[in-house]
């Protein structure tokens, strides 16, 4: 086998843009009644709230339920009764929420605002991964997985402070690398995210845990799609010791 390319760049939480919770804000507060009228419109009424909201909620529910629990049966059905008739108590507070009636009242722009610290502490780790093109430039999940689905423009984001050999290649079977270019920033955020968390937690075994549950993830829907005819592909997260960093790291090779 011969070394077609490799990519691995490391997991740096990055320091905000200030207009990205500002816009954040910005857009919600300006939507506040098409979101309303949205909602009534979904749901005009409790036949609608149960067909949306409750009956799907208790379904999905029920599942996370211990089967040997006492009284499992009446406890499920206890909240399916109380979903069931909620519709009221729902559509008093949105109408609340949302100023029905009575503008001055509504509260939606004020949870907005209370929200936007939340909001502007937790998207870094998102864009660590995925990238600010406007400010950041792509992320490394981007580019792990474009380095071998032959998007050759990222290349242009890639510093001196990650590795990359050799030169972009699409490992992909016929039409399948722009369907799976999403799929595997999505696996890897996620697990890039969720093992972060758990690093600053001081919680190692849980760290290496997502990433090996991340890394089958990956191994079972984005390299089940590889021309393995032609190449043998890595794509996994990991965990650095010498750099105590996170990473997202790709490589093919050539089948001789």
């Amino acid at each position: 086998m011969a070394l077609a390319v490799e990519y691995k760049g490391f997991y740096t939480i990055p320091t905000l843009p200030s207009e990205i919770p500002d816009e954040w804000e910005q857009t919600l507060k300006a939507e506040i009644q098409r979101i309303y009228n949205n909602l009534v419109a979904r749901i005009a009424n409790a036949d609608d709230f149960k067909k949306y909201i409750a009956n799907p909620a208790y379904e999905s529910w029920q599942n996370f339920v211990n089967p040997d629990w006492e009284d499992v049966d009446f406890i499920k059905l206890k909240y399916k009764v109380k979903l069931g008739r909620a519709y009221n108590a729902w559509k008093a507070g949105i109408d609340s929420a949302f100023g029905q009636g009575n503008p001055e009242q509504a509260y939606f722009d004020e949870r907005v605002a209370d929200k936007k610290d939340k909001f502007a502490g937790g998207i870094p780790y998102v864009l660590a991964s995925v990238g600010y093109r406007a400010k950041l430039g792509r992320g490394i999940a981007v580019k792990a997985i474009g380095v071998i689905s032959g998007m050759r423009k990222v290349k242009s984001d890639i510093t001196g402070a990650e590795t990359f050999t050799g030169d972009v290649v699409n490992v992909f079977l016929p039409g399948a690398a722009r369907f799976v270019r999403p799929q595997a920033v999505a696996i890897i955020t996620r697990g890039l995210v969720l093992a972060q968390y758990a690093h600053e937690a001081g919680d190692a075994p849980t760290r290496d845990a997502v990433i090996s549950a991340v890394n089958s993830v990956l191994s079972n829907t984005v390299l089940k799609q590889v021309d393995t005819s032609a190449y043998t592909v890595t794509l996994e997260i990991g965990y650095d010791d010498v750099e105590g960093k996170l990473f997202a790291h790709s490589k093919a090779e050539t089948v001789a």
